[in-house]
């Protein structure tokens, strides 16, 4: 009681608003207190469901019919119809991932284990690992490469000619058609009905299906036949498409071909150099060679004493070999005086000499 009375005489000692603001920090303190109690023992109500992800887990870790099993971070799976979202999932490089999702949006297909093999960045020792966990239905394997194309497959097609759309309208997925458009339009020709078989994306069940129905006809690679004389003169150093197409037996596949193979060059130094081009017939060129000519000076040189590697190497008269030696000369010995120096020391044969000699300069 003494102890109490003092306390109480204590506080009185303070004015009021002490007094005030003591009551006030108390009663604070006791509801701190109180709300932690209470938050403490409140069990907040989950949006997931547990117990699915448990049965889950139970599945995904329960031996697989050969008695394997499958690890949390592998799953059996099909490449061509797992979403992004499970497939982000599976313990693989992200990047492997990513071509797996970009190869399915370009139109491709796995039709077998095999064809995951193929994805970019993909090796030996992950492909190991997955295969036993790639499951693709032999429904697909049969259809996959065809299952964009809604009709079906007949009339007959050139992939020679015929357009994106057109392939489309055949019975060629996008994929596939994309494929046949640019190989067309990097300089190729089907010149037979298996070397669709070089385009990627078309395998040989589904080159069965459509080999009855290709025609090739490549006009240009006939033989051409002496007609009325050629009344036009051309210098192939400066002239298009147009003008190449005007002269007899050249139609619009060798023009694009002798542009793209004079770009390689730099230039033509002789007329002869047409024989070079890709399949060119020598009888084509015999019934024309009174009507080109070639203008030298319109020749696009290569500094030799400043080129690096590639644009050595992208020249068809020099191999790797070839190369390497020059720029291991110019680094060791310097700058080049004259071109002469490759034959006299030997980096280049004779013959490699006569045809470069053209396009290089010292200068």
């Amino acid at each position: 009681m003494n102890r109490f009375s003092g306390w109480f005489k204590g506080y009185n000692d303070f004015s009021k608003s002490d007094r005030s603001a003591i009551i006030v920090l108390c009663v604070l303190i006791v509801l701190a207190i109180g709300a932690r109690i209470i938050v403490n023992n409140i069990q907040p109500k989950s949006k997931y469901n547990y117990k699915e992800y448990a049965h889950l887990l139970d599945e995904m870790e329960a031996p697989s019919e050969n008695g394997k099993i499958i690890a949390k971070s592998l799953f059996l799976f099909d490449p061509n119809t797992i979403s992004s979202e499970t497939l982000d999932s599976l313990d693989l490089p992200q990047f492997i991932k990513r071509n797996i999702l970009n190869y399915r949006k370009a139109g491709g297909r796995f039709s077998s284990n095999l064809d995951v093999r193929k994805i970019y960045g993909m090796n030996d020792s992950i492909f190991i690992v997955i295969e036993d966990f790639i499951v693709i239905p032999e429904y697909k394997k049969s259809f996959a490469k065809n299952e964009e194309s809604k009709n079906e497959i007949n009339g007959l097609i050139d992939p020679n000619i015929a357009d994106f759309n057109q392939l489309v309208d055949f019975g060629f997925n996008r994929f596939q058609s994309k494929n046949i458009v640019g190989y067309r339009g990097k300089g190729g020709v089907f010149k037979t009905k298996t070397d669709l078989l070089k385009i990627y994306g078309i395998d040989s069940a589904f080159y069965n299906s459509i080999e009855n129905n290709i025609l090739i006809e490549v006009a240009d690679e006939m033989p051409t036949v002496k007609s009325n004389p050629v009344l036009v003169h051309v210098e192939l150093n400066s002239a298009d498409t147009t003008e190449l197409m005007k002269l007899g037996g050249i139609g619009a596949a060798y023009a694009n071909r002798i542009i793209k193979y004079r770009n390689l060059l730099g230039g033509f130094y002789s007329t002869s150099q047409l024989l070079e081009v890709y399949n060119f017939p020598e009888e084509t060129y015999k019934n024309i060679e009174n009507n080109i000519s070639v203008d030298t000076l319109l020749i696009k040189k290569v500094r030799l004493n400043f080129a690096e590697y590639p644009e050595l190497l992208r020249h068809p008269y020099l191999n790797k070999n070839q190369v390497a030696a020059i720029l291991k000369y110019r680094d060791k010995n310097g700058s080049f005086q004259d071109i002469i120096q490759l034959k006299t020391t030997g980096l280049i044969d004779s013959e490699s000499f006569l045809r470069i000699r053209p396009y290089l300069t010292c200068r």
